[in-house]
Parts: C-alpha cells; sequence; structure tokens
C-alpha cells in the first residue's frame, strides 16, 4: 500500500493578499479623499451634514465589506485545512466515489464499476482513451439489478495492449422490451494518496484523482 502525501503550495496565497492589500488601498484613499474634502473646504460654506454623513456611511459600508473579506479568507483557510487532515486520515481506506475513470498503471488495470438500477438484456461498456476515442467496446450481456465490477484486460478491440494512463468509461444497457436501464457509474478502491492543489483536495484512488466532493462511500 502507498502512503503519501503530495503537497503543493497554491497560488491562492499569494493572490489573496493581493487582495487584500487591493482592498486596503480603497480604504486608505477614501480616507486620504475624505480628510482633504474637509481640509480644502469653503469656511463660509462648509460641507451639508448631510452630505458627511452619508460619506461616513459610505465609509462604513467599505471598513464592513473588508472585515466580511477577511472573515471569509478565515474560514476558506478553516475548511480548506479541515478538507486536508480528512484527506490524510482517507489514506489506505476503501473509498467508492462518482466517476467514470480508470487507470492503467504498474499496479494493473482498474475495474469498471456500476450499478444497473434495473435488470437488463443487453449491456455494453464503452472505452475511451484521454482524448475521448473509443479504443474498446465490451459485450456485457444480461446483467442482474445492483451492483457490478468488470475487470478489463487493458487491451484495445484489436487485442493490442494499451499504453499507462487514464481513461474513461461508459456503460449502455437495455431491458427486454429495449427500453434503456438507468445506469450509476462510479469508482471503488483503496486510497493511495492525498493531494492539495489549487485550493482542492482531493485523494489518489487507483491512480485516478478523486475529489472529496464525489466520495459516496468509505470503508476501512
Amino acid at each position: 500500500m502507498i502512503t503519501s502525501v503530495t503537497l503543493n503550495r497554491s497560488p491562492e496565497k499569494t493572490s489573496g493578499n493581493t487582495n487584500s492589500s487591493q482592498a486596503n488601498a480603497t480604504k486608505e484613499q477614501f480616507l486620504r479623499l475624505l480628510v482633504a474634502q474637509l481640509q480644502h473646504q469653503d469656511p463660509l460654506n462648509p460641507m451639508d451634514a448631510m452630505q458627511f454623513t452619508s460619506q461616513l456611511a459610505q465609509f462604513s459600508i467599505v471598513e464592513q465589506a473588508l472585515e466580511t473579506n477577511e472573515q471569509l479568507k478565515t474560514l476558506n483557510l478553516y475548511e480548506a485545512s479541515a478538507n486536508n487532515a480528512r484527506a490524510v486520515n482517507l489514506i489506505g481506506k476503501e473509498i467508492m466515489a462518482q466517476g467514470d475513470k480508470l487507470s492503467i498503471s504498474d499496479s494493473g488495470v482498474g475495474q469498471l464499476c456500476f450499478r444497473l438500477l434495473g435488470e437488463s438484456a443487453q449491456t455494453q461498456a464503452y472505452i475511451y482513451d484521454s482524448t475521448g476515442r473509443l479504443v474498446r467496446t465490451l459485450d456485457l450481456g444480461k446483467r442482474a439489478q445492483g451492483e457490478h465490477s468488470i475487470f478489463w484486460d487493458g487491451l484495445d478491440q484489436q487485442g493490442r495492449a494499451l499504453g499507462y494512463g487514464t481513461y474513461s468509461f461508459q456503460v449502455a444497457a437495455k431491458d427486454v422490451k429495449g427500453q434503456m436501464v438507468e445506469v450509476e457509474q462510479y469508482l471503488r478502491g483503496r486510497a493511495q494518496a492525498a493531494t492539495f492543489k489549487e485550493g482542492v483536495t482531493s485523494l489518489l484512488v487507483n491512480g485516478v484523482v478523486v475529489p472529496l466532493g464525489s466520495i459516496l462511500e468509505v470503508r476501512g
């Protein structure tokens, strides 16, 4: 079992600092303009009280917006930290997640996992490479309602071994009346690693990157 954690420094931090600096600059500019306006007003024609009150209200709104942005940044960091910790704790566990991906790697060929919401009379699985090109069609015949896991040999339609990489699959099923049977496709396997990239926390399952939000089931 591979247990590893890949840490990638996200550019989010720089972006967040830039946004914060820009917001603070806006606040300082507003204050300077207001002070300059007060200093240079005509003593014989001072600023109207209602106008001054309105500008103070605008300043209050700007300040509240800045505080809200800071609080949102803190919440986002907390959520990211919690997701990262959750992902690390899932390494080595059996994961079932929504998805239509499988991979060919040193550890072998991933399985095609799906659930039929009704009994099928005809079932086909179509496998595509990373460019979307159909490389293999599997005739799975009649299948009962429920979950199914199909082992693929990693060969194309002509019997040639396909290269390492990530592939996608689509399952189509029809009942005895020729009506389409609803199919749910998913990925099942052990979490090998956790990755943190561009603000998204994911797990590596059977060589496929799986976002935490797509996980349906976890088993020890």
